[in-house]
């Protein structure tokens, strides 16, 4: 399938590789992965190990799903090199998808505002054909009067054609698909030399003034450790989070970074980094998680005196689907009211 054809799609899943390296696999493409990237993905995509599904124990790497009811993320599926210093906020993401919330966080949905994306494809005859050539060849550098040639129109027509139903000259539509190319290249690594070279920019000169023009920034903003709306390199802080759920079976939730405090009808209790805490099934549950901390839901079986990170993911990921479930509108007012903190 072209990438192109997924322009619209929803993405449902974001897929987090926290250590190892693993592969995953899209409906339109296959991207192989390493420990900070993070992959956006439509529905049906799944993980395989680099070397039997990222979530089997014999896997290479630690994949870890990210979902929310409320996500919408648009496009096919590409990939960001973050590093490994945004393990943590990434873990408490996935931690804050377990824990019943429905949308992903404000500071992770910046990483996702497409400052470089493709311009709209022409809907006229003429200009949709020369803006596929571009797609499949966006260093072609023949001019707008050939490509009416080759299109058996004039230049002027060409031209309407592509002002009509883009928005863009024909110059300009070109400059924006070679930026949005560009883009994606630099985020993989290639350097700026090289990729204005490699979209048909005759110099880095000309790549900067187009990416200025159409991003309102230059090219090294969009470089391996610079995604979104800043520097990924530097992780945003972890968010407070205070939740109310309830899981459908008994559930065990370990601290793994910081303090929380737990709270049920007629039980509170503070806990720090590496202690558990069981929650009956069925039980209205009030979590308030401080800043810079996470909570995770656990396998039953998991031994805090022993366990590990990669251990409570991995295990998770095959053992539980979503622990905890939102309570709905008129419960969550209820226990706002009921379930107060007393620590």
């Amino acid at each position: 399938m072209n990438s192109s054809a997924l322009t619209n799609t929803v993405t449902s899943t974001l897929f987090w590789c926290h250590s190892g390296t693993a592969i995953v696999n899209a409906p339109d493409r296959i991207i192989s992965v390493l420990a900070g990237d993070l992959v956006i993905a439509p529905a049906g995509a799944f993980i395989t190990s680099s070397g039997a599904a990222g979530h089997d124990r014999g896997a290479t790497g630690v994949v870890i799903p990210i979902s929310f009811p409320g996500m919408k993320i648009t496009g096919a599926t590409r990939r960001m090199h973050l590093g490994q210093v945004w393990s943590d906020r990434m873990i408490s993401e996935y931690s804050r998808s377990m824990l019943g919330e429905s949308e992903l966080s404000a500071d992770i949905m910046k990483l996702f505002d497409d400052r470089a994306k493709p311009p709209k494809m022409p809907t006229a005859p003429a200009a949709l054909a020369v803006a596929k050539q571009l797609q499949a060849n966006p260093a072609d550098p023949t001019s707008l009067i050939d490509f009416a040639k080759r299109q058996h129109v004039s230049s002027r027509t060409l031209q309407r054609q592509f002002q009509a139903t883009t928005d863009y000259t024909f110059s300009e539509w070109r400059a924006a698909y070679r930026v949005s190319v560009a883009a994606d290249l630099l985020s993989h690594q290639f350097t700026i030399t090289n990729v204005a070279s490699m979209v048909g920019f005759d110099a880095t000169s000309s790549l900067t003034r187009a990416f200025k023009r159409h991003t309102g920034t230059t090219p090294s903003s969009f470089t391996t450790g610079a995604v979104g709306m800043g520097a990924a390199g530097v992780a945003p802080q972890i968010p407070p989070l205070t939740t109310f759920a309830r899981a459908e079976t008994d559930q065990v939730l370990w601290i793994y970074r910081g303090t929380a405090t737990v709270t049920t009808a007629g039980y509170c209790r503070f806990m720090g980094a590496g202690e558990t805490v069981t929650i009956p099934a069925g039980t209205d549950t009030r979590l308030d998680i401080a800043a810079g901390s996470i909570a995770l839901p656990v396998p039953v079986n998991f031994d805090e005196r022993n366990g590990t990170v990669d251990w409570a993911l991995v295990f998770g990921m095959c053992e539980m689907t979503t622990p905890f479930a939102a309570l709905e509108e008129t419960e969550r007012k209820l226990a706002e009211k009921d379930l107060i903190p007393t620590i």
